[in-house]
C-alpha cells in the first residue's frame, strides 16, 4: 500500500532525503518547475502524479532505512547491573572500577530502576551524612530508562529518548542485553 504525503509534506520530505527539486523531479519524470509549484502549492497534481511522487518518496525512505545501523552494532554488550539489595558502597565500587556513571538495577523481571552518579547525590542532599554501606541500592535509584530492541534502527529519534534519560536499554527477545549511552548513540549516528 503507498502512503500518500499530504502536498505539505513533499517538500519536507524531499529535503530529509537531502534530494533537491531537480532530483526528485527526475526520479518521479516530470518537471522540475511542476514539482517546484506543487510544493508550493501552486497547483493541484493528478493522483497518477501524487502516486509517482510517493512511490519514490517511500522507496528513497527504504533505501536510507536500510542504510541505517542497528542497536546492536553501538551497544555496550558487557551489561553490569546491580541488585536493589546492593550497598550503595559496594555499587560506587563498581561504578568506579568501570568508569561508569549509571547501572541498571535489575531483578528477575528485568530491569527495575538505574543508579546513578546524580541519584546518589540527590539522596545524600536529602538524608545527610550516611554511610554507603548501610543504604541499598533500591533507595537512591531513578526510575527504569527506556529500551529499544537489538535489531532497532538508530537514526536522530534516539536523541528523542536520551533527551530525558540517561541512557536506552538494549534488550533481545525481552531479555535485557546491552546499554547504549549518549556517547554511543552520537558514534553511531555519525557512522551513518
Amino acid at each position: 500500500m503507498i502512503r500518500i504525503p499530504e502536498l505539505t509534506q513533499i517538500r519536507k520530505h524531499r529535503e530529509e532525503l537531502k534530494l533537491n527539486q531537480r532530483q526528485l523531479a527526475k526520479k518521479c519524470d516530470i518537471q522540475p518547475s511542476y514539482l517546484n509549484m506543487i510544493e508550493n502549492g501552486n497547483c493541484d497534481p493528478s493522483y497518477k502524479v501524487l502516486v509517482k511522487i510517493s512511490k519514490v518518496i517511500n522507496s528513497e525512505m527504504q533505501k536510507n532505512l536500510n542504510k541505517l545501523i542497528t542497536a546492536d552494532k553501538i551497544f555496550i554488550k558487557n551489561l553490569v547491573t546491580a541488585k536493589r539489595g546492593d550497598s550503595l558502597d559496594d555499587t560506587v565500587k563498581i561504578m568506579k572500577r568501570n568508569d561508569f556513571s549509571q547501572i541498571p538495577v535489575t531483578d528477575s523481571h528485568g530491569c527495575v530502576g538505574l543508579i546513578t552518579e546524580d541519584s546518589m547525590v540527590n539522596y545524600i542532599k536529602t538524608h545527610g551524612d550516611i554511610s554507603f554501606s548501610t543504604v541499598k541500592v533500591k533507595d537512591a535509584m531513578e526510575v527504569p530508562p527506556p529500551s529499544i530492541d537489538v535489531d532497532s534502527k538508530i537514526d536522530s529519534s534516539i536523541m528523542e529518548l536520551l533527551y530525558d534519560s540517561r541512557c536506552v536499554l538494549v534488550t533481545n527477545k525481552g531479555k535485557l542485553c546491552g546499554i547504549i549511552t549518549k556517547i554511543d548513540a552520537i558514534r553511531g549516528l555519525m557512522k551513518k
